[in-house]
Order: structure tokens, then C-alpha cells, then sequence
């Protein structure tokens, strides 16, 4: 099935590019989670209306991610967790002890 992307998608392509995936990549992940369209006539036509705004998207989720990085740079973090005699942890240092 040839889909357009809506956004880029790993190991797929970029945002506005018509790829040929597997019929079941197609329906189940892809149009499910809004990431594409149908490569129909209308849909094409209809995707070069809301290319503009799927640009500014991007480009304000890019922006968003950009500043939270800036307010991440450069701090230091200190998880107290047993570790053996040479600095091994046991386990793991999970989003939750952070």
C-alpha cells in the first residue's frame, strides 16, 4: 500500500514522502496513529492544503524540544543506589528515581 507521512517516521521517511509499506504496517500503525494517508488522488491534493501546518507543527514541537534541552544541559544528577566494591550498580537507574 502507498502511503503519504505526515511526520517522519524511523527507518521510513520524512514528512510528505509517498512509500510503499506492507498493507498490515499500513493499517495498524501507521494510518491508526495518524502518521499517514492513503496515497489516493484526494488525499494528495488535500495533503499539499495541510503541508503548512504540518510544518509549523513540527517546527513548534522542534522549539518546545529545544528549550526543554537547554533547561537540561549541563545539570548534574545524583541517584543514590547500591553499587559492589569496584562502582557496578545492582540494578538499574530508572525515570522514577530520577
Amino acid at each position: 500500500m502507498e502511503v503519504i507521512l505526515l511526520e517522519r517516521v524511523a527507518k521510513l521517511g520524512q514528512m510528505g514522502e509517498v512509500v510503499r509499506v506492507k498493507d498490515g504496517f499500513a493499517r495498524n500503525f501507521l494510518l491508526k496513529r495518524g502518521k499517514a494517508l492513503r496515497a489516493t488522488a484526494d488525499n494528495r491534493a488535500k495533503f499539499d492544503g495541510m503541508k503548512a501546518e504540518l510544518e509549523a507543527r513540527n517546527l513548534k514541537a522542534k522549539g518546545e524540544a529545544s528549550k526543554v534541552a537547554e533547561k537540561i544541559n549541563g545539570r548534574n544528577v545524583v541517584v543514590l543506589r547500591q553499587a559492589s566494591e569496584t562502582g557496578q550498580l545492582f540494578g538499574s537507574v530508572t525515570v522514577r528515581d530520577i
